[in-house]
């Protein structure tokens, strides 16, 4: 294989993991805001831009990863918020995102990703005027 074909497939690897990664952030925002936690409208945008970079798998790791590192700071700021179990459960769950051990069959097992998983309603536009 070439350098060029290595890097591909390096940067292909990358955006599964990227791909988890956003799974996980998507879920627990969708679960911060059923709790009554406000999830501010740039999370939301910075997500669907995610969304966006990931599936056209036209951008550069480095810059989704920025975006998702963004939108984990924010979230995590408002973690005290869930609770530590809560808490505790995500965090490890983006750890095996992270590490790219949730793939797609354990995504679909676990039940806290099913909005994800199923149509990301909750990513739908929240603009006034809008229904």
């Amino acid at each position: 294989m070439s350098d060029r074909s290595d890097e591909s497939v390096a940067g292909f690897e990358m955006l599964k993991k990227l791909g988890a990664r956003w799974a996980v952030l998507a879920a627990m925002t969708a679960d911060m805001s059923r709790k009554g936690i406000k999830v501010s409208y740039d999370i939301i945008e910075e997500l669907k831009t995610a969304r966006i970079k990931i599936s056209s798998g036209c951008f550069s790791p480095c810059e989704v990863s920025c975006g998702l590192s963004k939108v984990e700071g924010q979230i995590f700021a408002q973690c005290h918020l869930l609770g530590d179990e809560d808490f505790k459960n995500w965090s490890d769950l983006l750890a095996e995102a992270a590490q790219g051990k949730l793939g797609y069959e354990r995504i679909r097992g676990i039940s806290a990703l099913v909005p994800v998983k199923s149509d990301c309603e909750f990513l739908k536009c929240i603009c006034s005027g809008s229904q």
